[in-house]
């Protein structure tokens, strides 16, 4: 009899052991949990701003084409006029199309401010974007494997099982893994 009881104690003292561990478990993951999920919003908050950035980049490339084109076309345009008898208005229409002539180089090449930079910038957003959108998939991932990991560990209390309590480990820890891609290689765990 005292037998029985000696393992009834043991078998109380345990279950008692495991519901501190599931709560310690729990804990962990929650704070985890917290973390990945604020990580994936700061994530998504870099991807519309990259979006704004990279489409504001594209429309004022589109603006310097369609200044290029004008002057370019403007530029014909004199061009093919014939020259006037007047001495004055020759150098004015020399001045015009010099000008129609740098404007168009100023749109095409300017190392800051032509077409070929403000493209590359655009890229660059779009690049970031894209990095952002990744760390963002892989925060939300690694959040619903921590969450998955909280609702089985607390399953475990309710059920008394040890293998729920081990599943509810595991996928804790591939949450925690995945939250570590998502700072560390966010594009290698995508899925």
């Amino acid at each position: 009899m005292s037998k029985s009881l000696e393992h009834g104690e043991h078998a109380e003292h345990a279950a008692h052991q495991g519901d501190k561990r599931a709560a310690l478990i729990i804990a962990v993951l929650a704070a985890f949990l917290a973390i990945c999920e604020q990580q994936a919003k700061r994530a998504e908050i870099g991807v519309e701003e990259n979006a704004i950035l990279a489409a504001d980049s594209w429309s004022e490339y589109q603006a310097k084409s369609v200044r290029f084109a004008m002057a370019q076309d403007l530029e014909r345009l004199a061009s093919s006029l014939d020259a006037p008898m007047q001495a004055e208005k020759v150098g004015l229409r020399e001045s015009v199309l010099k000008q129609l002539r740098s404007d168009q180089d100023h749109y095409e090449k300017d190392q800051e401010n032509g077409k070929k930079a403000i493209a590359a910038r655009a890229h660059e957003f779009e690049t970031l974007r894209q990095e952002n959108l990744e760390r963002a998939h892989t925060f939300d991932n690694a959040a619903a494997a921590l969450e998955l990991g909280i609702v089985l560990a607390t399953a475990s209390v309710i059920t008394a099982s040890r293998h729920l309590l081990r599943f509810s480990f595991v996928m804790g820890l591939i949450g925690i893994v995945l939250g570590i891609a998502g700072v560390v290689a966010p594009a290698a765990v995508v899925f």
